[in-house]
């Protein structure tokens, strides 16, 4: 009958929903581990305010009003804000790398082969993500003299992994910067600083960008930095140029 036929599925379907639950939440978790948590994408805004806690206080030289009623400006307590502007992340080139890789494995695309899917297509997907991971862990910042590299959270990121050295970098120390290949297409952002010590100019390549044919063309000695565009470039470069910092023409 079809009841008992019922009675004898059941079990199966009670294993179904288990399993399917399960994977469910296995997702979940991968999708968490990729991408982190929401609240790292909407990062800007929470990592200005914590900065901005760390004000700089005046304190009034009057007594403090603890009445109930709304203490005027005067008998309050001001707090001016620490003058950090947090530069906003940009997508746009995490999401281009991964465009790209899937390009090379969309079924019927053009570009999809087994040499082109592991030639192209892993490693430019792969690299989307990298990129994806850095753009929302990473921040730039500008305050009244220096240029940093500091984490979502307003930590500092440590200590240079080529040179050493935090990755504060003062603007009178600046010598040229630049994006690449343009600044209507920019992929990589380009500075070159003299805070560096001098042993480390050459590592990399510096090597090449402070040969005595790249002196001869203009260049100045200094130390070359580069870094995918994964910050928002033209408030990047407002910053350079709002902080003075030298720029070869």
């Amino acid at each position: 009958p079809t009841h008992i036929r019922l009675w004898f599925r059941f079990p199966s379907l009670i294993r179904a929903f288990r399993i399917t639950a399960i994977m469910s939440r296995i997702g979940a978790l991968l999708f968490l581990l990729v991408c982190g948590s929401t609240d790292a994408f909407t990062a800007t805004p929470s990592l200005a305010q914590k900065i901005r806690s760390r004000p700089v206080a005046t304190l009034s030289n009057e007594p403090i009003n603890f009445s109930a009623s709304t203490p005027s400006p005067a008998r309050s307590t001001h707090l001016a804000a620490s003058p950090i502007e947090v530069i906003d992340p940009s997508y746009n080139l995490a999401l281009g790398s991964l465009a790209l890789g899937l390009l090379f494995g969309v079924p019927g695309s053009p570009l999809k082969s087994k040499l082109s899917a592991f030639l192209g297509g892993i490693p430019l997907t792969l690299f989307g993500l990298f990129l994806a991971f850095q753009t929302t862990t990473l921040r730039f910042t500008f305050d009244d003299d220096n240029f940093s590299l500091v984490r979502s959270s307003g930590e500092s990121t440590g200590e240079n992994v080529v040179v050493g050295g935090e990755n504060v970098w003062a603007y009178d120390k600046f010598v040229n910067y630049d994006l690449f290949p343009s600044r209507s297409f920019p992929i990589l952002v380009y500075f070159k600083e003299t805070q560096t010590p001098e042993e480390f100019w050459n590592v990399g390549p510096g090597e090449q960008a402070n040969s005595e044919e790249a002196i001869a063309k203009g260049a100045v000695p200094g130390q070359v930095h580069f870094f995918p565009a994964i910050a928002n470039t033209e408030d990047l470069i407002s910053g350079f140029e709002k902080h003075s910092c030298a720029k070869i023409e």
